[in-house]
């Protein structure tokens, strides 16, 4: 297999797995995520037009969900009426720093179970006669995800752009970009998008900030689809996840002169 016969494949790969992310947005419910990447382009024959150089792109994934998460067609509007009845009322952080007696219950024996598996699971315990005695057992499911290739969510790579979205214009052209190709980009798409279409947009903590500060900026535009009544930026939570543990270890870590640090207590095991 030749280089050219090799890109060639890689290219008809691309163009199909393309045709089939742009029909299924039409029929099925879908989120994305994207991000920048760092793209180091090296050649080995230097010419004047056959350059090294360095690039800065994004990329981005497009994710179907299954049909029964379809939401209905007047939730974008239910959402903008939401949206305007709660401007005007104060976030009650109670409710989030207490939550509910029920809720409290369910976490705190989710985490248990955790715990208890952790040490069920370490090879002293495979000899444990009582490791299968139903009081270790899971807790009941809250809501249990089906299973079935029905309920498969599937997986699209667009193709890499060379646009930062480091600014507002910037994030604002990738985005251009990702309904382009998604072939979202006609006045039709934009209207049903405006108006009928609601997209989870994924993003790290810089991503969430700058989309939502093109929301802010553009709330008062003439049409729904460049005041981006359709986006609901989500931050990354694997991002939080990695920055909660960095915290806790750097924290607890201590010394191994100090007392009560997990340094400490990992060299006296030894």
């Amino acid at each position: 297999m030749s280089h050219k016969w090799t890109a060639n494949a890689f290219g008809q790969l691309s163009e199909q797995a393309m045709r089939a992310a742009c029909s299924e947005i039409k029929v099925r419910p879908w989120t994305i995520s994207h991000d920048n990447v760092n793209i180091p382009l090296r050649v080995f024959s230097q010419r004047l037009n056959n350059q090294s150089h360095f690039i800065s792109g994004c990329a981005a994934t497009v994710w179907i969900l299954p049909q029964r998460a379809t939401l209905p067609p007047d939730t974008n509007r239910l959402f903008q009426s939401f949206r305007a009845s709660q401007a005007a009322s104060v976030f009650s952080f109670e409710d989030v720093l207490y939550g509910e007696p029920d809720v409290d219950i369910r976490i705190e024996s989710q985490n248990q179970h955790r715990i208890l598996r952790i040490l069920l699971d370490c090879p002293e315990f495979s000899d444990y006669s009582r490791k299968d005695d139903p009081l270790l057992g899971a807790p009941p499911p809250v809501h249990e995800l089906e299973v079935g290739l029905e309920n498969a969510t599937q997986q699209f790579i667009l193709h890499t752009c060379p646009l930062e979205e480091a600014s507002y214009e910037g994030t604002l052209k990738v985005m251009e970009e990702w309904f382009k190709q998604l072939h979202l980009n006609s006045q039709d798409e934009k209207t049903r998008t405006g108006l009928e279409r609601i997209i989870a947009w994924i993003g790290d903590q810089l991503t969430v900030d700058r989309l939502r500060g093109l929301w802010k900026y553009r709330h008062e535009d003439h049409n729904a689809f460049d005041r981006m009544d359709f986006m609901i930026p989500i931050f990354g939570w694997f991002h939080l996840v990695m920055a909660f543990a960095n915290s806790l270890h750097k924290q607890y870590l201590g010394t191994s002169a100090g007392i009560g640090g997990l340094r400490h207590a990992f060299d006296s095991v030894k």
